[in-house]
């Protein structure tokens, strides 16, 4: 706790704040001195869970006046003769008090109209819409998570970017033969290759936001109680912005690796061809951190959403095809690779950038042809997508805070 005199300043520099910024500050306050309660705008009142007054500090004459037929204490405290009335209103458990700040109430029936008078000052209050409860929660996770945090998302793109590189280095121009004989098979499974790479770049960096989307849960435990916000709304807006995040995070990334691998279809223009590869990478970002966002939502702690995730997203990955062709897989993985979604990523890639080419025959012998096509598989990692929203969703639901 803090003493009078600090009291007061940590009061004075919060109202500064809030009046600067255009902010409401609500402060949780048992025993107010005068000074410190001169500087509230608006109070709230409650005794045993019952709310006893809310409004501004200025009708408190009313409410004293309505409810109490005395004026205004003024040789006192006017935050502990407050206090007095609740803990006397407590205890009596005397019926709801006919002025509670906003409206003046008719204490003997609860059918009776707000008064008409009070009720035309105050004009008519109207719940805010979903719409803009979305956008609420939306404005507060952007700036929370990404423009006031803009060195984690800046390291976030920078780990892209460098990780595009080193792949880029690794295996450059492998898929231009700088010829017009067109990729060789020991070519093409150096495509196949780089396409790992990159996929483990869409399904393991999202890792790094499993502390965000902890935070964030807890954050909605707080606030589930009171009920402010559906669970839906947190989860559509962090998935928007990890799509928008995701979207430029994928754009840099194909625009480095794309060239200096050289990984297009000369069957096609080269913008469809990197546009295509390019959408592949977005969905399999997007699947890859609804994943880490249902983990997180799903388990306990955040050490236990690291660890169950990067298990599924590593057994995810050697079901994948690119390590072992799925026509050398033993019947057991075999059976099991249609439960793993990067294999719809890499499959989707590969089709983009071998299809039609001297290499087609590779996606076969391999069997990365099942789906035989990029939006086959793409609306395979969408049922992907949308299964891990609704669990994410369900699991918001159930969120509750831990006391």
């Amino acid at each position: 706790g803090l003493d009078a005199e600090n009291a007061v300043t940590v009061i004075k520099l919060l109202k500064k704040l809030s009046m600067e910024q255009h902010v409401a500050s609500m402060v949780i306050i048992h025993q107010p001195n005068p000074k410190v309660f001169d500087l509230f705008d608006r109070l709230i009142l409650l005794s045993k869970g019952r709310c006893m007054f809310s409004g501004y500090c200025h009708n408190l004459s009313t409410f004293y006046e309505t409810n109490y037929d005395e004026a205004l204490p003024l040789g006192t405290s006017i935050a502990d003769d407050l206090i007095a009335k609740a803990t006397s209103f407590e205890k009596a458990s005397r019926s709801e008090p006919v002025y509670r700040g906003e409206l003046l109430l008719d204490s003997q029936s609860c059918d009776t109209a707000p008064n008409e008078s009070s009720a035309s000052d105050m004009g008519t209050l109207v719940p805010p819409s979903a719409l803009w409860k979305i956008y609420v929660v939306f404005q507060r996770n952007l700036t929370n998570h990404y423009i006031r945090n803009i060195a984690n998302m800046g390291a976030r793109l920078a780990s892209y970017g460098a990780l595009a590189v080193i792949v880029g280095i690794i295996f450059w121009k492998i898929g231009d033969p700088d010829s017009d004989r067109g990729l060789t098979y020991k070519e093409a499974d150096l495509v196949v290759r780089t396409n790992v790479f990159l996929m483990n770049i869409s399904y393991l960096l999202p890792f790094a936001t499993i502390p965000v989307f902890v935070g964030d849960k807890k954050f909605l435990a707080a606030e589930s109680a009171l009920g402010l916000y559906s669970p839906w709304m947190y989860g559509t807006t962090q998935v928007f912005l990890e799509f928008a995040f995701v979207t430029l995070a994928s754009t840099l990334e194909a625009c480095i690796v794309i060239p200096m691998c050289g990984i297009s279809n000369p069957t096609v223009s080269a913008w469809v061809s990197f546009l295509t590869t390019l959408s592949t990478l977005i969905v399999s970002g997007l699947v890859g951190s609804t994943m880490i966002l249902a983990f997180s939502i799903i388990l306990p702690t955040q050490d236990m959403a690291f660890l169950v995730g990067s298990t599924v997203s590593t057994i995810s990955l050697v079901l994948s095809g690119g390590f072992l062709p799925f026509s050398e897989m033993n019947s057991l993985p075999f059976s099991l690779q249609w439960l793993s979604p990067v294999k719809y990523s890499l499959q989707s890639v590969l089709i983009a950038q071998l299809k039609g080419t001297s290499a087609e025959a590779v996606l076969q012998l391999a069997g990365y042809d099942a789906p035989p096509t990029v939006t086959e598989n793409l609306l395979v990692l969408g049922a992907v997508f949308v299964f891990f929203s609704l669990v994410t969703g369900v699991a918001m639901a159930r969120v509750k805070e831990a006391r």
